[in-house]
């Protein structure tokens, strides 16, 4: 079976994780910043709380001193309760439990109440002031929904404007990342750091802008050399031919006429090689499809390593239709076609080797032992390499380069034991009377 397509591994986008990094950066600050005047507020609240009382218990006692009936503070929410010696009868139940000793006390007698005691002596007498802080507890609740909301807000607005915080800082990233990608509609010989507008970016830039001019200058000199190689190939190749020409129509016994179609054949492979992989080397693998005759291609692949397979016992055959045709390179195909099918010869181990065609998918199959379809390209061509593994590295390397460069989607399944079936999806012929040679 073909190789199962690994999934890519995850990548969390650098700008969302900036937005959030900002949120809960601000979020903290705020909470700190709330809890500090918070803190400090109701610390501040409690000690004027306490002073208030105490300073009034000092006023009321004077004044008890000289009228006790004028004793009571003005305000509402304070009272006075006097007891004489250890009389406790006359105070308040919630007052009876309090030591009597000189200082300060917060009692809660019920729910939603909250009273600050002054406690102070004066002579045999014991002086209670009850103050109701109701009134600073509401100021304190408003002060924390304040603070509470001011907390919210600031998160808030960081959560509306961090990711256009982090889009800005990251812009320079998603400029390159479209600049590399092609997608943007510019001038080819724009430089990428012009698009950096930090230090960093700028650094990233200035390697891709470098990077391309290496890859540039490689390119251009593969360029030259596959428009030379096919130049300079194309007349030796020709007077080669022209001489096989003149040995085969000379008069030769059978041994040197079979050596003669033996120079032939390899004769006639290195001009397909030539003349395919320099077009692939180009690019222009694509471009040259045509409607070619699948018939006849496949039969004179077959002619071709007939001699291979009736050496090694194996039973060579076509099983395409007379008249079927596809679309594509046909140089192209010959060495793809070639390849495999060389290769389901020399290194499958089985006794028969076909080639079909149905419904748009050209195959080659076998019946031999089959190999693991899902290693990696790299794995077998390594092996192929050094003489290891299953010895189909080499040969379905160049398949798989010719394959992507043509467009032509391959699949290969195959099974230890059960044989080997590699397909290639080509676009279908317009007719089958409208062949390319």
């Amino acid at each position: 079976m073909s190789a199962p397509a690994q999934r890519a591994p995850y990548r969390p986008y650098l700008r969302r994780q900036l937005a959030w990094a900002f949120s809960a950066l601000a979020l903290v600050v705020a909470l700190g910043q709330a809890a500090l005047v918070w803190f400090t507020g109701y610390r501040a609240e409690e000690a004027l709380i306490d002073s208030i009382a105490a300073e009034q218990l000092q006023l009321s006692i004077a004044q008890y001193r000289l009228d006790p009936a004028r004793a009571q503070p003005n305000t509402p929410d304070m009272r006075l309760y006097v007891a004489p010696g250890n009389d406790r009868s006359a105070l308040p139940a919630f007052l009876r439990d309090l030591p009597q000793q000189a200082g300060g006390y917060e009692l809660y007698p019920g729910d939603d109440l909250e009273y600050h005691v002054a406690v102070a002596q004066d002579g045999e007498r014991w002086f209670y002031l009850v103050y109701d802080v109701s009134e600073h507890d509401r100021r304190q609740r408003n002060v924390r929904a304040v603070l509470a909301l001011s907390v919210a807000a600031i998160v808030l607005a960081v959560l509306a404007l961090g990711d256009r915080l982090a889009r800005r800082l990251t812009g320079d990233l998603e400029r390159l990342s479209t600049a590399v990608r092609g997608e943007a509609a510019t001038d080819a010989t724009r430089r990428m750091v012009d698009l950096a507008r930090h230090a960093e970016s700028g650094e990233l830039a200035a390697a891709l802008d470098g990077q391309r001019d290496r890859l540039g200058a490689a390119l251009a000199r593969e360029r030259a050399f596959a428009v030379a190689a096919s130049h300079e190939l194309r007349t030796p190749l020709m007077r080669a031919s022209s001489t096989l020409d003149l040995l085969r129509a000379s008069d030769l016994d059978p041994r040197q006429r079979a050596r003669v179609e033996q120079l032939g054949a390899s004769l006639t492979e290195i001009t397909m090689l030539v003349t395919g992989l320099l077009r692939v080397a180009r690019g222009a693998a694509r471009s040259a499809d045509r409607v070619i005759d699948l018939h006849a291609l496949a039969v004179e692949v077959v002619a071709h390593l007939e001699a291979d397979a009736r050496a090694r016992s194996i039973a060579l055959a076509s099983a395409v239709p007379s008249g079927s045709s596809g679309v594509a390179d046909r140089d192209a195909l010959w060495i793809v076609l070639t390849n495999l099918v060389r290769n389901a010869i020399r290194h499958s181990g089985g006794t028969r080797v076909g080639i079909e065609w149905r419904d748009g998918v050209l195959a080659v199959s076998d019946d031999g032992r089959g190999f693991d379809a899902g290693r990696d390209a790299r794995d077998r061509q390594r092996d192929a390499e050094s003489d290891r593994g299953d010895g189909l590295g080499l040969g379905l390397s160049i398949v798989e380069r010719v394959c992507e460069a043509a467009g032509w989607p391959m699949t290969i399944a195959s099974d230890p034991g059960e044989g080997t079936r590699v397909e290639l999806a080509l676009g279908a012929g317009r007719s089958a009377n409208q062949p390319d040679g």
